[in-house]
């Protein structure tokens, strides 16, 4: 297996010690910190060959004394991972990332030293957006290297969450303050409940930000919280919606991590919809309803996979903001998430796939 280096990560829902590797974070950074960010589906066509622009990025050291900036880094294709240096004095601790046009949803973030700086290496999933509150959607991303993709267990995928400037979604950006994502903040055997993630959503360890444009941080100094002064946070509370190309895709799963209910239950999950082979379920993400798979024992109320088409259980049923007792579901793009492609489960007897 590829090199890794070890990080806090969500597993199972716990904190505790994951390994990534080493192709997420940068070898040989420049003077300051080399940040990558990963990316699973963004707002505007999914994975299909399309991305967002990048956020901008401020770097605070451990006093809260500002010492750089990156704005407008560029883009980045979804499904890949962006590079973007800040050339600063002293540690980075703290960086706030800020949205910029262009929804992309965040899979996860690494940061790299340079060694003068201590040459640390420091990795945030996106899963610590899902825990403290930020629309999300599942990522598709493997934060191992290539080779170990056949190997890797898909119900430790990470979540991505998020970010955006232009009003689709509530989060505008978030900061991190990385040693608290040190592998030596966290006892892998400690009691479940010292692992939960949430404990980390302080705001300051790690934040979601929803004011317009974020330019500022909040910082730890004599065991007090404060916040440096910038712009006036503003929280924005919006109606979370998706856009025509989240509803044009479709995304078939049949692994645990990839459930359909509990991604129809979320009140802040946001993306496509959703089918789930092995629970026989089906996510329609635009009113967050869910459904059986149709089969020879469910014929009404149920969606079928074959034809792509929602099956009412009477004629004056509302499936999708539609009554009728068949409403075709048109589909631009289709991703195929399954763990095993050769088998094509229970509801896919007729043609084989997809």
């Amino acid at each position: 297996m590829a090199g890794v280096i070890e990080v806090i990560g969500v597993i199972s829902g716990l904190l505790g010690i994951l390994q990534f590797g080493i192709d997420n974070f940068v070898e040989e950074p420049g003077d300051g910190s080399t940040f990558k960010v990963a990316v699973g589906l963004d707002g505007t066509k999914g994975l299909r060959e399309a991305g967002g622009h990048l956020p901008d990025v401020r770097v605070w050291n451990q006093n809260g004394d500002f010492v750089g900036m990156e704005v407008d880094p560029g883009k980045v294709k979804s499904g890949n991972l962006g590079e973007i240096h800040v050339d600063h004095d002293n540690q980075g601790v703290y960086t706030l990332f800020s949205a910029n046009n262009d929804a992309i949803c965040i899979a996860w973030v690494t940061t790299s030293w340079s060694e003068d700086r201590g040459g640390n290496h420091y990795a945030v999933q996106g899963d610590m957006g899902y825990y403290c509150g930020a629309t999300w959607y599942y990522s598709g991303m493997y934060y191992n290297s290539q080779e170990d993709h056949g190997r890797k267990d898909p119900e430790n995928q990470p979540k991505c969450f998020w970010i955006d400037k232009d009003g689709d979604h509530d989060t505008t950006g978030f900061q991190v303050r990385w040693p608290a994502f040190s592998t030596g903040e966290i006892d892998p055997d400690a009691p479940a409940d010292e692992r939960d993630p949430k404990k980390k959503c302080d705001g300051i360890s790690f934040g979601i930000r929803t004011e317009d444009d974020p330019r500022s941080i909040r910082y730890w100094t004599n065991n007090k919280r404060r916040a440096l002064p910038g712009t006036p946070e503003r929280p924005r509370h919006r109606h979370r919606r998706r856009n025509a190309a989240m509803a044009s895709q479709l995304i078939i799963g049949d692994a645990e991590g990839l459930s359909a209910r509990f991604l129809c239950e979320s009140e802040t999950s946001v993306g496509p919809d959703l089918v789930n082979l092995k629970e026989g379920l089906f996510c329609d993400m635009g009113d967050k309803q869910l459904y059986p798979l149709c089969s020879p024992s469910i014929q009404t109320g149920c969606f079928d996979f074959d034809s792509r088409t929602m099956k009412a259980a009477t004629s004056n049923m509302t499936v999708s903001s539609f009554h009728a007792s068949e409403v075709e579901k048109t589909y631009e793009t289709t991703l195929d998430w399954r763990t095993n492609k050769e088998s094509t489960g229970v509801y896919l007897e007729t043609d084989g796939g997809v």
